[in-house]
Order: C-alpha cells, then structure tokens, then sequence
C-alpha cells in the first residue's frame, strides 16, 4: 500500500506538533528573551552584544533556508528537525562551562542581585580558600624541643577580611627508643656506618615493614620467636624500615654478627639458624623487588596519567586566565560559539513549520495550520515567570560554584530535550511527487511592484530595528534601575499574553479602520511605548506599558497580512510571510542590533528609547501621508478564484463575469 493511502490519524498528529511548539518555545522563552543578561555578566559591553546578536540572527536568515529546501529535497525533514535541537541545546549549554573559567565574585553584585555576602560567595566560587590574602598571616606558638621527649606544638591561624579559618595541626610526639641493648664493637660500628642506610632516621617501623617481619615466623626452630622479636628491636633501634634493611645486602656473616650483637653474644644463634634466616630474608627481598617493580611500573603509569592532567589544567587554567584578562578574546569566542551554533540551529521552526504545512496540504485539511502557535503563546506566558522567581529566590550561587542565572540554561535544557523526543514522532509530509516550485520571487514582485506593498515592507523594517532596541537592552535598563529578574519575566509574560486576545479582536479592528490605518494606530502605539522606556525610572513600571505589545505587534502584524494583493493563494501567502518576516526579525533585526547597541554603548539606554521613539514617530507621520495620498486600487473580483478560500459564494452575484453577461 502507498504510503499516500495509509490511515492517517490526524488528531494524533496535531496534538504531537502542539506538545512540540509547547516544548520548542517553552526552551526558547526560558533563554533567548534573557540572553543579553548573560552577555553582561560575562563582562560585554552593549556595541559588543549588539554584535553577536546581529550575528546570531543573519545566520539564522541565511541557513534556515538552505537546511529546509535540503531537507524537502532529500525528505528529512526529522532529521534535520532533530539535529538542529540538539545542537541548539549543545550551543547554549556551553556557555555555562564557559562561565566557569571568567566567574568571579563580584559577578553577584549586578544591579539587581541582591547579596549580603561577598566573601561567602567567593568561596563557593572557588571552590574553598585558596591562595591567601594579602593581609594573610601565621602565628606559630609553643614550639619547644625537650629531652628525651620532642613535642611540637603548631597552631596556625588564617586571617582574612572576612572570617579567621584555625588550621588544626596533628601534635607529633618523639619518644627516643631504648637501645641499652645495642653495644656493638668497634669493628661492627665501622662496618655499619659505611653504610648510607644505617643512618639515623625519625621515622619508626611501618605497618607494612611490621607485616612483612611476622613473615619471619615460618622458621621451624624453636628460637623463631627470639629470632623474631630481635630483628624487630634491631629495625627499631636502627630507625629504618625491612626495605633498607633489605637493600643494605647483608652477607651470612654479617647477619650473624649483626643478630649475635642485639644478643650481647649470649646465647649466639647457630649456623644452621643462620643460614635458614639468610635464605629467608633473600627470598623476601628478592619478592620485595618484585613488588616494587611492579609497583614502579603501575606509578608510572599513574604518573603519565597524572603528567597528561596536570598538562591540562595548565592549559585550561593559561586559557582562563587569558579569557579573563583578554576581553576581545572572550568576545571573539562567544561570537564563534553562537554563530557556528546558529548555522546547524537555525532551521528547527522553519523545518518544523514547513513539514507541519505540506502535512495538511497532502491531506487537504489547511484550516488547522496556524493553530499550534497559540501553544507557543501559552508557553512564553508561563515559562518566563517560573524561570525568573527561581533565579531571584535561590542564593546567587548555587551547589557546585553554580551562579543562579544558570537556571535559565538548565530549564532551557530539560524543555529542549522534550522537543527532542516529541520530535522523533513529528508528522512529516510524504515525499513531493513533482519538483519543489518556490514562489519567493513572485512574491518579491508583488512587495516590490506595489506602493501599498513597498510601504507595509520599510514599516516592517523599521519596527523590526525598534523591536531590537528593546528586546535586547531593555532588561539592562531594569538592571540599571534596580530591577529584579522577575520584573523581566512578567514583562516577556505580560506581552505574550497580550497576544492572545488580539488574535480575535485583530479581524474586527482591520475591517474597520483598513490595513493602513491600522498600521497607522500601531505605530503610534508603539512610539508612545518606547518613549514610556525612556522616560520612566521605576522597574515595576514597565509591566502595563507591555500590554500595548498586542497591538505594536499582532495587530501590525494582522493589519499588513490582510492586505488585499498579499491574499491571492495559500503558496504565495506563506512566500509573501517568509519574505516580511525577513524584513522584520531578519534585516530590520540585525541592523536594530548592531545600532541600538552602539547607541547605548555611548548614550545610554534614555536616548535609545528616545531615539527609537523620534524614529517611528516619524515614519508614522510619513506613512499615513504618502498611503493617504496613493490612488486606491480598484478591487477585482477574479482574484478570489485564486484563493484557497474561494467557496464562498455570498457575492458570486457581483462577480464581473456575471455582470458582464448582463450587459450584453
């Protein structure tokens, strides 16, 4: 059976695209509203986040295409879905181990951040205490040396601006061992000190020697014990362990000797006791040079081991400190990091969005495309909320030296890795029985060929540069004012939210003033909002003034998609979409960024605002003359049989084929 007459469950499929947008943009809504704020933390300037930004998004403008139409001409669309999720979550997720090599302390006290101990954070930032102070200091106290006993007594005590740390130190104690016993003649004591390791240490016998000594007892004498016991107090006297001992290579003589002296000669140990005991501590030096060779090689290994990882952290330790005082460096890799993530991230909602349509187009059922954006809504009110009262209510750094702005990356992390699963279930189209026919330049002719059209496209352009001032550099603003994170939150909540209604209220609004006018009202709107930024000092503030954002945003949005001539054809319609949304969020973006960001490098964010007011006010003014001025274009009926929505017949009775036929 063709894969074109298989059972399709069509409910299935769209609660699956609706848990993705749900997911996609619950990631997106948790990170990308508050990306700049990382930017600043990590110690950018504004001209420098206006860079990535413009970066970010023209790769993103130039990619996504090129991954959609390869992925609608070899038919892997899931594929392309999926890899392009998980770089992005790869993309996002490095910059908290970036972080890690430039935190510091002072990085909790950003306006906003509220933090009643510096040094305390320090610490967790570190790790502990590490290099001391300048105002570090060490006392040492009861040090004395006594006969027959030495005790030292060490009392170390670290002083910072903040805290004193008492270093405990174990008390050793010295006893002197008792070697009336040993009383060896003039010859032996010559004999032994031309020995390098019968030199007087003050380290007693180890464990291990002690171990290795009760070895000993396998002798099959009755003397094994004294034997034993006199060895013992010979290392004991001598204050070096069995290894030296091992190593000094006594002949039989010298052992003898060597035994008989800790014996004061009495009761003197035979030949056969001494021959056995000989043969014995060979076997177990020549099974100590065994382990120690083997031990040795095993070292070894440990220490290239250990050689390749201290090789590493100087290398990671020489690029952090040149990541911190190098600050080009550190912009330069977080460009790379951003744009090389955005060439492989790009294409998720054109792919997923495309896929989602040619679905419905095969199985003719277009009436429900558009209908998963509002999960999309839903989840960029909800997500930014929740993410932001975490961020305010959790200590600025958390378990592990993890600063608390990195929630955002974490929920981001979790919500994407959903996208990803839901993703592997994703309704794709079949494969396209004909060849792929794009209607980019028919639609380029109609925005181009158009006035109405020429002047919907530069409105475009410019709230999408006025859109950037905001969406990138109003939080800083917030910040600058004392603003916490969850002011920032309910503003990307709010604003969203706002969405919602005009969706509905849009339709009504455009039939009654016209697209142009409508757009003439938004811009108003949306110049008075923007001049509101400007002027207003207090962080709570900001949350009414958002919700204009349905009408700055959807309603403009709305008012320009229903103009007539951008309505001839659900192909071209999508076209004409990709096109606008180019000047918008594309262009107008990119070029918003790079000049807001240099505005407010060395203005300041009042003029910004004040400027990205004076702007659209402007364009208001000349828009609504010019529109107003251009010969109203005559409606032609026959267009709506180029529609998908051409079954109604409420006016078929005005049609100019009819009419015609009555004249005649």
């Amino acid at each position: 059976m063709s894969r074109e007459r298989e059972t399709i469950n069509i409910s299935n499929a769209s609660t699956l695209t609706n848990l993705f947008y749900l997911f996609f943009h619950g990631g997106k809504a948790a990170i990308i509203p508050f990306l700049t704020l990382f930017f600043r933390l990590v110690g950018l300037n504004a001209f420098e986040a206006g860079i990535i930004i413009a970066a970010k998004t023209l790769t993103a403008l130039i990619w996504a295409p090129l991954w959609s139409r390869c992925a609608t001409a070899y038919n892997h669309h899931r594929l392309v879905l999926i890899l392009s999720l998980f770089m992005m979550m790869v993309t996002y997720l490095s910059f908290p181990a970036l972080y890690t090599q430039i935190s510091k302390a002072e990085h909790c006290m950003a306006p906003g951040n509220i933090n009643s101990n510096s040094s305390t954070d320090s610490q967790k930032l570190t790790g502990g205490p590490q290099t001391p102070p300048a105002n570090y200091s060490i006392s040492k106290s009861s040090f004395s040396i006594s006969t027959p006993v030495s005790t030292i007594n060490v009392t170390e005590k670290v002083e910072t601006s903040s805290m004193i740390i008492p270093l405990e130190v174990s008390h050793y104690t010295a006893e002197p061992t008792n070697v009336t016993s040993f009383e060896p003649s003039e010859n032996e004591t010559d004999h032994l000190s031309r020995r390098d390791l019968y030199s007087f240490s003050s380290h007693p016998t180890t464990d291990k020697d002690q171990n290795v000594i009760q070895a000993l007892s396998t002798f099959n004498t009755s003397d094994t014990e004294a034997l034993d016991q006199q060895l013992q107090s010979i290392l004991k006297a001598l204050n070096f362990d069995l290894d030296e001992f091992l190593k000094a290579n006594l002949s039989l003589n010298e052992l003898t000797t060597l035994m008989n002296i800790g014996r004061n000669y009495s009761d003197q140990i035979t030949e056969k006791q001494a021959e056995k005991l000989y043969r014995q501590l060979h076997e177990l030096g020549e099974a100590n040079v065994a382990i120690q060779v083997k031990e040795r090689s095993v070292n070894n290994e440990r220490y290239k081991r250990s050689d390749l990882v201290d090789t590493l952290k100087e290398k990671l330790h020489t690029i952090q400190a040149t990541l911190q005082d190098d600050r080009l460096l550190l912009f330069l890799v977080i460009l790379a990091i951003i744009v090389v993530g955005e060439i492989f991230a790009s294409p998720v909602e054109k792919v997923a969005d495309d896929s989602w349509f040619d679905f419905l187009s095969r199985i003719d059922d277009l009436e429900r495309y558009g209908q998963q954006r509002i999960w999309g809504s839903i989840a960029f009110v909800l997500i930014p909320v929740v993410v932001t009262v975490a961020v305010d209510h959790s200590p600025c750094f958390l378990p592990f030296q993890i600063h608390h702005y990195f929630l955002h990356f974490y929920i981001f992390a979790v919500l994407m890795a959903a996208a990803i699963v839901v993703s592997c279930c994703y309704p794709v189209p079949p494969p396209a029985n004909g060849k792929h026919t794009s209607k980019i330049c028919k639609g380029i002719r109609l925005i181009c060929c158009d006035g109405h059209g020429f002047l919907f496209s530069v409105t475009l352009l410019l709230t999408g540069m006025v859109y950037a001032s905001y969406h990138n550099f109003l939080f800083w603003r917030i910040q600058d004012l004392g603003g916490l994170e969850t002011t920032m939150g309910l503003c990307v909540s709010i604003g969203a939210f706002a969405e919602i209604p005009m969706l509905i209220l849009s339709g009504n609004l455009v039939k009654k003033l016209g697209p142009s006018w409508m757009v003439s009202v938004s811009l108003i709107i949306l110049s008075l909002r923007v001049l509101f930024y400007a002027f207003n000092q207090e962080p709570w503030a900001f949350l009414p003034i958002e919700l204009s954002h349905g009408i700055t945003h959807t309603t403009l949005w709305f008012a320009i998609l229903s103009y007539d001539d951008f309505n001839i054809g659900a192909s071209v319609d999508r076209s004409l979409r990709t096109i606008l949304s180019s000047f918008y969020f594309g262009i107008g973006f990119s070029a918003g960024s790079l000049i807001s960001g240099l505005v407010y490098h060395f203005y300041g964010s009042s003029v910004l605002f004040w400027v990205g007011s004076a702007v659209i006010g402007g364009w208001c003014v000349i828009f609504s003359i010019v529109q107003k001025c251009m010969p109203k274009k005559e409606k032609v009926r026959y267009i709506k049989l180029l529609r998908s929505e051409s079954d109604n017949s409420d006016e078929e009775n005005e049609d100019w084929l009819e009419m015609a036929l009555k004249d005649h």
